[in-house]
């Protein structure tokens, strides 16, 4: 019997990366699954792997509000109910502050910040409707928390999606609608190849963890089981951060490895 069987969830940016592997953690528990995303081959192809009775979605843009509501709605109408949100749709930017480009600061705060309200909104809605609770999981960050050299508005978006968690789980609690968050620290997906690919910044990482490693699309996903199920039912509010302790430490300084001034 799986920690999640007769359970609905949406998952956004669930084809690739933390999404799709929560994805294949969410079914494994007995979850079925909606995707939102913007990759429609990525969607078809987890929908091909899990088959079509566990796993469906849809193309959505999470700062279009009317199509975020229909995602919800598709879940519903799919699957037949709605328990769990696994907000982690996300994108990140460098540029020191005196250069950043406007356009780019609103896009990811837009897509980091505004887009996790906008799914929070009609999640929540939803399950208001209802009447049987369920559980909001957001993908924030250790740069949450943690300053980083060119990272000004991914810092902050996510700063944002932490204190929006708290805001939420204040306000949804009497609906005993659960909020919480997560905040990675490097782990190994497709967004972070870059640093992977530049051994000094890596290699500052890994110096910087305790536990001497970067994580796993995994580690994220099976913290996510925990938060969707009723093991973590007197949870909320919270933004729990799985970054091998480098928050103990300190953050590579990028400026220098990238040659900023």
């Amino acid at each position: 019997m799986g920690k999640l069987d007769g359970k609905v969830a949406i998952v956004t940016g669930g084809a690739s990366g933390i999404g799709k592997e929560t994805v294949r953690q969410f079914v494994a528990e007995g979850a079925r699954v909606y995707i939102g995303d913007l990759d429609s081959e990525g969607i078809a192809a987890v929908v091909s792997e899990f088959g079509h009775n566990q796993v469906d979605g849809m193309v959505v843009d999470i700062r279009d509000e009317t199509a975020v509501a229909k995602m919800v709605e598709g879940a519903v109408r799919r699957f037949g109910r709605l328990d769990i949100a696994f907000n982690n749709a996300g994108v990140g930017s460098f540029s020191p502050i005196q250069n950043y480009a406007l356009d780019d600061f609103k896009r990811v705060v837009d897509i980091c910040l505004t887009g996790t309200f906008l799914c929070i909104k009609h999640e929540s809605k939803h399950l208001i409707a209802a009447g049987h609770g369920g559980s909001i999981i957001n993908i924030a960050s250790l740069n949450a928390m943690q300053a980083t050299e060119g990272f000004a508005a991914y810092c902050s978006a996510k700063a944002g999606v932490a204190m929006l968690t708290k805001v939420a789980a204040l306000e949804l609690g009497r609906h005993k609608i659960r909020v919480n968050a997560i905040g990675p620290g490097l782990i190994h997906t497709p967004a972070t190849t870059l640093f992977k690919t530049m051994e000094a910044v890596y290699q500052g990482f890994i110096d910087n963890s305790p536990m001497g490693r970067a994580g796993e699309p995994e580690d994220v996903a099976k913290l996510g089981v925990y938060l969707a199920s009723d093991d973590s039912s007197l949870m909320t509010g919270q933004t729990l951060y799985i970054d091998g302790g480098q928050s103990l430490k300190k953050y590579p300084e990028l400026f220098a490895a990238f040659g900023v001034e």
